[in-house]
């Protein structure tokens, strides 16, 4: 009985949450009318994605209403930075898709709600994967997720081919292309041997930038094709040259587990949410199944 009596209050409460200057529309969850604008933007996605049905339509708002219940019936809140992320990635929405969710009878506030609630759903996979959760995953568990998932690097890139007065691409002669190898394999060696990344470079030309350190997830598809596959060849610490195609890279392997960058602490919430993600929204999918909606 306690149970039902606050999922009541919590309804009541996003009643308020829910509605906005445009009225209410035509559908409701568990008694309660849905803001219209709320309706519209999940019924735009729905037809955007090939699913545009009433039924699709209802999942999709009850779901959005099950997690913000779940939300606020836990007692959690936004931080100060997760709060200004829901500001600058609503800014950044509106300011490229403004005219066409106006265009559909969406306004900014209603964005805003969406792009909170997301968030909101961002803390309660946390929350119920945390020490004190449902279903605890430990730190250890999340630093071998991290540390097999991912690799921190610097990496300097070399062409194998040169380019002609006009700008365009023409391939280097065999000796030339054995003749760049060496020289990083050479630099390669220098690191490896204690001399500054920045400095053993610089037998590279002078035009050689060293990238600074950037952390990659090893399914990342920026960089050419199998270039991951070498990374995770190398030693922690080490460098390396590695030879793709009409590439060829300096890397150095740094420790993720740097207390100097803080690395771990930067992906932590996105290694959970890879580990747990699609675990979650069954979690979530049955939450939802506590609401009803009627058009």
């Amino acid at each position: 009985m306690k149970k039902i009596t606050s999922l009541v209050l919590v309804l009541s409460m996003l009643a308020v949450l829910l509605s906005s200057c445009t009225g209410k529309g035509g559908i409701s969850v568990n008694g309660e009318k849905i803001d219209n604008e709320i309706y519209m933007y999940f019924k735009d996605l729905a037809e955007k994605s090939g699913e545009e049905n009433t039924k699709t339509v209802q999942e999709r708002v009850v779901r959005y209403v099950a997690i913000n219940s779940e939300f606020h019936n836990r007692g959690l809140s936004l931080s100060k930075p997760q709060k200004a992320a829901v500001s600058t990635e609503v800014n950044d929405l509106w300011h490229l898709y403004g005219a066409y969710y106006e265009s559909i009878g969406v306004s900014k506030q209603a964005i805003y709600k969406i792009v909170s609630s997301q968030q909101y759903e961002k803390c309660l996979l946390a929350e119920y994967y945390g020490a004190n959760g449902t279903s605890p995953v430990s730190e250890e568990e999340i630093k071998a997720f991290f540390e097999e998932n991912y690799a921190a690097i610097r990496f300097v890139t070399g062409y194998l081919f040169n380019s002609d007065e006009n700008g365009v691409a023409v391939e280097m002669t065999e000796e030339q292309k054995t003749n760049t190898v060496n020289s990083f394999n050479s630099v390669a060696s220098m690191v490896n041997s204690g001399t500054a990344i920045e400095e053993a470079v610089g037998s590279l030309g002078e035009n050689t930038e060293v990238h600074d350190t950037v952390v990659y997830s090893f399914s990342d598809e920026s960089l050419p094709t199998g270039f991951f596959s070498e990374v995770k060849k190398i030693e922690v610490g080490k460098a390396a040259a590695v030879q793709l195609s009409n590439y060829v890279f300096l890397v150095l392997r740094v420790d993720v587990f740097s207390e100097e960058y803080g690395y771990f602490e930067t992906y932590r919430s996105e290694c959970l949410e890879k580990m747990k993600g699609e675990e979650f929204k069954t979690v979530v999918d049955n939450w939802a199944k506590n609401y009803t909606a009627e058009q």
